[in-house]
């Protein structure tokens, strides 16, 4: 199954189009939608968005609980404040939405990899087996 990311495009209105064009030229399979459309769409294994100042936690957990795992959250114009608040809240990874292309889909796909890897029962270790054998580390 191939990993799908939910685009919102409410905050990243300059930028979103070019993402979403930009991932989708690398294979990502992109869904676009609305702050208001969001609670009805589908869920996808990452959603990627502007998280509100307002209440960056609320957010982040009113998300986890529509069925996204990952979150990440994107700023067009980023600061470290910013990115240290909104990875408190809640959200897994952060970034520029005006990073270069390149940069842009590889770092989405460090997080589709995790999506991916922590979804695959195969992959993942039991806390019980990490802690007793150091050589699965």
């Amino acid at each position: 199954m191939i990993a799908q990311l939910l685009l919102v495009r409410d905050g990243l209105e300059n930028a979103a189009p070019s993402m979403a064009r930009v991932l989708r030229d690398a294979g990502v399979i992109v869904r676009t939608v609305s702050v208001a459309e969001l609670a009805e769409a589908a869920p996808a294994d990452v959603v990627l968005l502007a998280i509100p100042a307002i209440d960056p936690v609320a957010t982040c957990w009113a998300l986890h609980r529509l069925g996204y795992r990952w979150v990440i959250a994107a700023s067009a114009s980023p600061s470290s404040q910013e990115c240290i608040t909104m990875l408190n809240a809640g959200a897994d990874y952060y970034l520029d939405a005006w990073l270069s292309a390149a940069e842009l889909v590889a770092r989405v796909r460090v997080v589709l990899r995790f999506s991916a890897w922590l979804g695959d029962p195969m992959r993942t270790p039991l806390y019980k087996d990490v802690l007793t054998n150091s050589s699965s580390i």
